[in-house]
């Protein structure tokens, strides 16, 4: 997923544990906070873990 373009994407509930996504491009913290990841999920520098992936 590191070049996918992911503008209008709904993320809800996808599971995105361990995906790098540090190239996708049109991805916000929003699709972010949304989805369920864990702490070895990759994120483009400008967006932050959720509180809610660090236990995962």
């Amino acid at each position: 997923m590191r070049s996918a373009d992911l503008i209008g994407a709904d993320l809800r509930d996808a599971d995105l544990s361990g995906a790098d996504l540090t190239g996708s491009i049109f991805l916000t913290q929003a699709q972010i906070n949304s989805a369920k990841g864990s702490a070895h999920t990759k994120l483009p520098p400008r967006l932050h873990t959720p509180e809610h992936w660090k236990n995962r």
